[in-house]
């Protein structure tokens, strides 16, 4: 009865096939867009996948895609971003970097509501990736002084002022994918599944929770 009632859960958590189709683009979108564009700092895919994650598909998808992307791009970070570095320096980066998507997932979560197959709700979501793409480089800066720069004796103010210009890409980048994967995300997630009834309802892929 036991591993009924976990398998009932894990079933609940994840979905449908269609839902878990969704969850496994969105940690592919995540990855190679991350991949493909990993010479621009700061123009990245995983913000929007997470953002999607929660705001979409919700459940165990608002943790499980940006955890998923993580763990496959953080290892390779490791070696290319952060070369020399002692392994408490790259743990507590990681850490803020992981809980940061995870954040942006939660966001996206508590707006699931109102997420529904319109121009609106690509409106709704790109308005609020302004902020939260803001939040999440302060956040994430927070780290990057504390295990980075301040052993070198430089100020939480200076990394800062040194990231305007990334976060200022970051805002665009965030501005330019979400619409545009966003719109293409929804269309699939809420598109009719019964074929052959141009009348039927969009189908959401997870409960309204």
């Amino acid at each position: 009865m036991t591993r009924d009632r976990i398998r009932g859960a894990i079933h609940r958590g994840l979905g449908g096939r269609r839902t878990i189709s969704l969850g496994l683009l969105l940690i592919s979108l995540g990855v190679v867009g991350k991949l493909v564009l990993l010479r621009y700092a700061n123009i990245e895919t995983v913000f929007v996948a997470s953002l999607l994650a929660g705001s979409v598909l919700g459940r165990w998808w608002t943790v499980i895609v940006p955890l998923s992307i993580l763990a496959i791009l953080q290892p390779l970070a490791w070696g290319a971003l952060y070369p020399g570095y002692d392994l408490e320096a790259m743990l507590g980066i990681t850490f803020f970097v992981v809980s940061g998507f995870v954040f942006i997932g939660l966001a996206g979560r508590s707006v699931r509501r109102r997420v529904l197959l319109r121009v609106k709700s690509v409106a709704l979501l790109t308005t609020i990736s302004v902020p939260l793409t803001i939040a999440y480089d302060v956040w994430t800066d927070v780290g990057d002084w504390y295990f980075l720069f301040r052993p070198a004796g430089i100020d939480f103010a200076t990394v800062l002022w040194w990231q305007v210009p990334f976060t200022v890409v970051h805002v665009l980048s965030s501005l330019i994918f979400v619409p545009l994967f966003g719109s293409g995300f929804l269309m699939l997630a809420y598109a009719p599944t019964t074929a052959g009834n141009p009348k039927a309802s969009p189908a959401e892929p997870t409960d309204s929770r």
